[in-house]
């Protein structure tokens, strides 16, 4: 373990991370001060903050020009994460918006982990519509760099700084560990972050142009959709009532839940990328779990009373972004019958694609458990069949199908242990304990409280909200957690972190012979 070289690549992400703030000050300037937000002052005391942690870093790397190694990478992943997170957390805090330092890092590591969990609108915080324009552009923004990966950021910095990124991108990749799932080059890279901003601007035009929005209000929701976060600069999608922009998001959730990592490895082919990513095995797993929790959602509503067409339109936006684990809604789907909460709940789990900004356990790591639960029924049928596992055509190594079965493995029993601990506050029910610790570790945002049945025929409405049962918070779509306790809250905090880092790189940090030399 190298600490100073640690601490040199920690203190070129506090400098990045310093300058992203200088979008959202500008807009600050131009604020009218309305006596309650102190924005400006909030950004110039986080950059002066920012700048003064990344010349401490700097210093304690005086001397070091070793190369970075797998170690080293690890810690600079997870450690970068919490950084970012106390960081992004002083603009909320100072300029007033969120007061409590527990609201202020729980909605940054929020924004970074693409949860889209938050506290506005909950508790003693102001709603979403109160917030100044600067702060909702910081959320934004937030998404969009967590979406792509900080890691990715150190792609600009890596050379000045003599070393590779290799390390650093591997780190942080979550596939299934073979050579065809992984990027292996700062090229592709360099062509992830090309196509993940291509993208996040033609999401923003076609907002403007199709469904209405503003150009600010395009642009914070680009950077929310393509990263799978969830912030939105209203109290909900909902809110904008656009068939349009709907169509937009959804698509564009839909493409940010595919593998951003398989498209750059193709787009030299053109037009052949299309043809190859038809033919991967984990996409078209991804197709088909999109067109079931659609199906299935779609026909639960209608069973439930609710026209086709805007059953569909439900389905097809609400089902779409919990699956990439986006968090906008357009319906308390909460109060959705149980078929739909059902396979609701399924795709919070699984998540996109690997190498996706989405969350989950990745749909590859699905397709892997699939495969081998139909090897192992074939081979009881007939006990000397001889056979691989493969996916699109390349076998698997026996190290990457215990891998894939390990890691779902702690990640449900990461998700048990999270909703046993959050039940010691009393005021979760069995459903909310399960569904919040579940939505944090899967990087989803909204959850399932207990619905008063007396409410559920009118969240079937056009904006309609089912209430509770007494007691009980509101963890749904319209709901948040902003009147949770602080222990609470950093339990979720930890949870989050644990599920974008894919849960080994941050539980590393904590094994005592990771630090060894």
């Amino acid at each position: 373990m190298n600490p100073a070289q640690i601490a040199r690549m920690l203190a070129g992400f506090a400098t990045f991370f310093t300058i992203a703030q200088l979008p959202p000050l500008v807009v600050a300037l131009q604020e009218p001060n309305d006596g309650r937000f102190a924005t400006a002052a909030g950004f110039l005391a986080s950059i002066a903050l920012g700048a003064v942690v990344a010349l401490l870093l700097r210093l304690g790397s005086r001397g070091d020009h070793g190369a970075i190694f797998r170690k080293e990478a690890i810690a600079v992943a997870g450690l970068s994460w919490v950084l970012a997170g106390l960081l992004g957390a002083v603009p909320f805090q100072w300029s007033g918006l969120l007061p409590s330092a527990a609201d202020a890092v729980f909605e940054t590591v929020s924004g970074l982990t693409t949860t889209g969990a938050s506290v506005l609108g909950t508790g003693a915080n102001p709603p979403v519509l109160e917030a100044p324009p600067s702060l909702l552009l910081w959320r934004a923004l937030l998404q969009w760099i967590g979406g792509i990966g900080i890691i990715l950021v150190f792609v600009a910095l890596l050379p000045a700084m003599g070393v590779t990124g290799k390390n650093l991108l591997t780190s942080e990749s979550v596939g299934v560990a073979t050579q065809s799932f992984q990027p292996r080059a700062i090229e592709k890279a360099r062509v992830i972050g090309l196509i993940y901003a291509a993208l996040t601007a033609g999401c923003a035009m076609l907002l403007v142009w199709v469904g209405g929005f503003s150009w600010f209000e395009a642009i914070c929701h680009a950077f929310s959709a393509l990263a799978t976060g969830g912030f939105s600069t209203r109290e909900s999608i909902a809110a904008f009532d656009s068939l349009g922009g709907e169509i937009v998001l959804t698509v564009a959730m839909f493409l940010a839940g595919g593998s951003f990592a398989f498209l750059a490895a193709h787009w030299r082919g053109g037009w052949q990328t299309v043809r190859h990513l038809a033919r991967s095995g984990e996409f078209r797993m991804y197709t088909l779990s999109t067109a079931v929790v659609v199906g299935v959602c779609t026909l639960a509503l209608c069973r439930a009373g609710m026209p086709f067409g805007p059953a569909l339109r439900q389905a097809s936006f609400n089902g779409v972004s919990v699956l990439t684990s986006t968090g906008y809604a357009t319906s308390d789907f909460q109060a959705w019958p149980t078929m739909a909460l059902l396979v609701l709940f399924s795709a919070m789990l699984v998540g996109g694609c690997s190498g996706s900004t989405a969350g989950g356990m990745k749909q590859v790591r699905l397709l892997v458990i699939l495969k081998l639960l139909g090897y192992t029924i074939r081979q009881f049928v007939r006990p000397k069949i001889v056979e691989r596992i493969k996916i699109d055509n390349e076998p698997l190594p026996a190290i990457v199908i215990s891998s894939a079965l390990a890691i779902a493995l702690m990640w449900l029993l990461t998700i048990c242990a999270g909703a046993f601990v959050l039940s010691f506050d009393e005021r979760f029910s069995f459903i909310g304990a399960l569904s919040a610790s579940a939505t944090m570790v899967c990087n989803c945002g909204p959850a399932f409280s207990t619905v008063d049945p007396a409410t559920i025929a009118q969240a079937l409405t056009p904006g309609g909200v089912a209430a509770t049962l007494a007691g009980e918070p509101n963890f749904g779509p319209f709901g948040g957690y902003g009147g949770l306790s602080a222990w609470t809250k950093a339990v979720m905090t930890a949870q989050m972190l644990l599920g974008r880092l894919e849960l080994l790189t941050l539980l590393a940090l904590f094994s005592p012979n990771f630090w060894r030399r």
